[in-house]
């Protein structure tokens, strides 16, 4: 049920609920109104008025204005959440759903008040379970959406991502089947991602009318046919009719106002055709995946750039010292199994990988003669690891490799340089390439 909460002032606290079609704010009392005695207000000052579902406020002409979020307005669109303000007066427009609980739990009413070192603890499950939602198409809504949010903040495998979104959004309108297709960014052609079969038993080529999806990437909107075969758009399509399709929804996943993909749902039974309910959910799913496969997708392009420059630089340590062909990737490679039975995670896998490709990347700025000598005088290998760490400290997006790269030379018991660190004090990684290195170097020497 949606309210006004008054936040400030002697009527502070004050809900009203929002059973009426409209409300009028003033200084004088009417009927239904909210009457607030404010000498900034005018005496008829605004008027929240409901459309549907949908709730506005309207300025009706007074002297001060009406604001929502700091803004003035003369009619808008509320969202829950928006402040009102009208005189010195501060309103708050809220959704407060009915609960079995019986009581709340409390939170201080003026959150100025609350102590620097207060924590506020907040468990989104716990909320869900302990707040039981109505059961209808909002409840089904509200889970998948969450259940597509937690898997788009864990998976960064487009393939991976594809297969259980699609799973989510079949499973929740009850689709047969459902295909994800990704447009490649340079050809724009689609590529199959993921498809998901309700039976499990998988067709030979995907059940899907190209007309529809050519559709959907035309106008950049979802579209739903209850039987495509008896739909004027569709019904004299070769693929609608050969492969007998019958209820689709087909969104697009749009991301920056960029059609990067679609979804495309179906199922054979007429019994069981889709709802406009369903479309949305599709298309509201279609933008969440939307916007994690284009976060994917240019992420993927930057470890790409950022993996050439890591070749260059390498390629560029061996014209300058052909001795040490092919040990920046010896090392880097012994450093991955290492990490790998060490059950390093995949970032930090990653991140000793790195480290050791450019662990020697300071012999590019000694002289050919301080080269030869770095590995058996301590004094110019300090040097070459504090030239290393002077360049990737200045390379956007090299810096958190600095700490790998300057204490591989460290020893254990603290006879090691630049720092003389000992023990746990040593970062693994750098432990992890100090292992390695020394191993290729004694492979190289016998």
């Amino acid at each position: 049920m949606p309210i006004l909460r008054v936040k400030n002032g002697p009527q502070r606290g004050l809900e009203i609920e929002l059973k009426d079609d409209n409300l009028i704010i003033g200084r004088d009392e009417s009927p239904g109104g909210l009457q607030i005695l404010d000498q900034g207000i005018s005496r008829r000052h605004a008027e929240i008025f409901r459309i549907g579902e949908m709730y506005f406020i309207r300025d009706l002409g007074s002297r001060n204005g009406s604001f929502v979020n700091e803004e003035r307005i003369t009619e808008e669109l509320l969202r829950f959440g928006d402040e009102i303000k009208i005189g010195s007066t501060v309103c708050a427009f809220e959704d407060r759903r009915p609960s079995g609980r019986a009581q709340a739990k409390a939170v201080p009413g003026n959150l100025d008040q609350i102590a620097a070192t207060t924590t506020i603890q907040l468990d989104l499950m716990d909320d869900l379970a302990a707040d039981p939602v109505e059961e209808g198409h909002e409840s089904r809504d509200l889970q998948v959406l969450y259940k597509v949010a937690k898997t788009i903040a864990s998976e960064r495998d487009i393939k991976g991502l594809a297969k259980k979104v699609v799973k989510l959004a079949a499973t929740a309108v009850g689709a047969a089947q459902g295909y994800m297709f990704i447009k490649h960014p340079d050809r724009g052609e689609l590529t199959l991602a993921a498809s998901w079969e309700k039976d499990g038993k998988g067709k030979d080529a995907p059940m899907v009318s190209r007309a529809i999806i050519k559709r959907v990437l035309k106008f950049n909107r979802g579209v739903l046919t209850s039987d495509a075969s008896t739909d004027d758009r569709f019904k004299n399509r070769g693929s609608v009719v050969m492969k007998g399709i019958r209820s689709v929804i087909c969104a697009p996943l749009v991301a920056m106002d960029q059609i990067c993909g679609v979804i495309y749902l179906t199922t054979a039974k007429i019994s069981q055709a889709f709802s406009t309910e369903d479309l949305e959910l599709v298309t509201t799913v279609g933008i969440q995946a939307g916007m994690a496969v284009q976060g994917i997708t240019l992420s993927l392009a930057q470890e790409k750039n950022y993996l050439e420059l890591v070749s260059a630089l390498v390629r560029a340590i061996e014209v300058r010292d052909p001795v040490s062909r092919g040990h920046s990737e010896r090392v880097a490679t012994y450093c991955a199994g290492l990490a790998q039975a060490l059950g390093l995670s995949r970032a930090r896998n990653r991140r000793v990988q790195l480290a050791a490709l450019l662990h020697n990347i300071g012999l590019l700025f000694l002289d050919p003669a301080e080269a030869a000598a770095a590995n058996e005088d301590a004094e110019i290998d300090a040097k070459r690891i504090e030239l290393a760490c002077e360049l990737l400290d200045k390379i956007q997006g090299m810096s958190f490799l600095v700490p790998a790269v300057r204490h591989h030379r460290e020893r254990w018991d603290g006879a090691g340089y630049p720092d003389e660190l000992r023990g746990e004090d040593i970062p693994l990684e750098a432990r992890i390439i100090s292992v390695a290195n020394d191993f290729d170097l004694l492979i190289e020497e016998s």
